[in-house]
């Protein structure tokens, strides 16, 4: 018995550049940085500091982030948005190869992975991961729709 889990988001294209920068930010925020410093963004993504500034400058014009000359790089919610796919995709696709496929983690592999992946595939991989919490790194993985209908339902039923 096959069991429709959610309706489908419309997911605009964007690039895998983009994303990563934004999967960056992300990190950044994970270590207390809310206003991220581009020096230590660029370090991370291994681009030039100027390439990075020219970047995060273009990304502020899509309205993904806002730049503070000399200070750094915070979110908008759009940026934000897309960046918690990203990361969530990647952690799942961690679990996956070491939970699943009883494989190591291969990094390069999991983040060629995340930027291909429909909301639909990757909720269907939490639900048959049973909604985990961690990647096998121990960060949090973000919790998508799957996650909220089913703790949702999980407090309906302790409410009987």
């Amino acid at each position: 018995m096959k069991k429709k889990i959610l309706t489908k988001e419309p997911q605009i294209r964007i690039s895998e550049s983009v994303q990563e920068y934004l999967e960056t930010l992300w990190m950044a925020e994970e270590e207390g940085n809310h206003i991220a410093k581009v020096s230590w963004l660029a370090k991370r993504l291994n681009i030039a500091l100027p390439s990075t500034v020219e970047m995060y400058k273009k990304l502020v014009e899509r309205g993904l982030v806002k730049y503070y000359p000399y200070r750094g790089v915070k979110f908008r919610d759009a940026g934000r948005k897309i960046a918690k796919r990203v990361v969530r995709n990647h952690r799942l696709v961690e679990l996956l190869m070491k939970q699943t496929l009883n494989i190591d983690v291969d990094e390069w592999i999991a983040c060629g992975i995340e930027h291909h992946l429909t909301e639909e595939f990757t909720d269907a991989l939490c639900i048959l991961l049973e909604h985990p919490r961690k990647c096998p790194h121990g960060k949090l993985i973000p919790k998508g729709n799957c996650c909220n209908i089913f703790d949702k339902t999980i407090n309906d039923a302790e409410n009987i």
